[in-house]
Formats: structure tokens, sequence, C-alpha cells
């Protein structure tokens, strides 16, 4: 996108530190290459999950002829929807973060790992208001993930990254800096997300969820 991103996507802080791209003691080519940007993709990929849902949704049916006659009360008919997000595992145990939209009302949620182990999900919780959800996966194993950060001492200018799973087996990149603090959106109904970090990095098709 060519205007600065208001991120609600729900986008989680990730605690990393990483050393200078271009080292002074090290002058080599795949060096020089290896950024920051690179460095934090390596370290918190293989946290970043894909999330598909699928609910069910109660749809008019319409005909044709319901312009010609007058059939009374409409009908209505049930279709499975399906959507895509991303996620964030914040425990070996296998609990994800998420936004509440990728998940909400859904009646079969499942994980897609960087390995390409698809796992049911169960939802745990889901805060509307923040746009926030916590799934769990039962796993076998420790599962790859990352401590989540705080937002109390971001600044303005810095350099973030955003990283998603849109599509279960490869990850989407963006890189920006944060454009503002504390911006606010109504949309009305009394929905209004406050303390928003505003940024210019791409918010890619399926990285709703995903951290930054």
């Amino acid at each position: 996108m060519t205007h600065p991103a208001l991120c609600r996507i729900f986008v989680v802080f990730v605690t990393l530190s990483v050393g200078a791209a271009a080292r002074a003691d090290d002058d080599t080519a795949p060096s020089r290459r290896r950024t920051p940007v690179v460095e934090v993709f390596e370290h918190a990929r293989d946290a970043v999950v894909n999330i598909s849902t699928t609910r069910i949704v109660r749809m008019r049916s319409r005909s044709p002829l319901d312009d010609i006659f007058d059939f009374g009360r409409p009908g209505y008919r049930q279709q499975r929807v399906q959507s895509i997000g991303s996620g964030i595992v914040v425990h070996e145990s296998g609990y994800i973060v998420t936004n509440a939209h990728v998940v909400s009302q859904a009646s079969d949620v499942q994980v897609t790992f960087a390995d390409e182990t698809r796992l049911p999900a169960d939802v745990l919780a889901v805060d509307s208001q923040h746009d926030l959800a916590v799934i769990k996966v039962a796993a076998d194993h420790p599962l790859p993930h990352l401590k989540l950060g705080s937002s109390d001492d971001i600044l303005i200018g810095e350099t973030v990254v955003a990283i998603g799973n849109p599509l279960g087996l490869e990850h989407t990149v963006t890189a920006g800096i944060v454009s503002a603090l504390n911006r606010q959106l109504d949309f009305g109904n009394d929905v209004i997300y406050t303390g928003l970090i505003q940024t210019d990095a791409s918010i890619n098709p399926g990285n709703s969820g995903g951290p930054l």
C-alpha cells in the first residue's frame, strides 16, 4: 500500500536483538547482504504460522423470480466460507496469538507450520474489542516460539518488519518504519480501536494476525 497503514492486524511485538548488517570486522559479501531485516526474518519465520478457518454463514437465497413475484418471506441457505490469516506461536506447548477476526465464529480452525505440519486448533479466547484471539494446537514436541515484547518503548521512525504466512508454505516479509503512535480509528457501532501504531510497512493479504 502507498499510504501508512494503521496496524491492527493484530501485530504482536517480538523482542529481538540483532547485530549490525555490515560488521566492521567482516567485509565479505554475504555479511553485507545479511541485513537486520534478514536476521529478524530468519529468527522469527518458524514461529509464524498460517491459520485457515471454515465458518457457516446464513445467506439469503435469491432468485430472478423474486423481482417479479412476491413469495412472502425470503428463503435462506447455509454456506461454508473459508478464510486465511496468520498467527505467531508464543509458547512451545502450542499457544498461538492471532486476530479475533481471523478465527471469530469459525467452526473449524487449522494451523499450518513452516515445516508443512498441519494441526487442528481450539479457540481459547476471543477479544473482539481489541481484535485479539488465542488459539491452541496439541503438539507432540516443543514448537518454535517467540517472546512477546512491549510496545512502551517504540520509537517513531525506527525500523519494523511485518511477517505473515498467508499460504501455509511460504512467508511474506515487508519492512518500513513506525510512522506514528497512539492513533485511533472509529468504525461506528461502538467499535473504536485506540493506541494504534501507524507504519508504512505494507500488510499483504493474509497477514492478519502476524507479528510486527
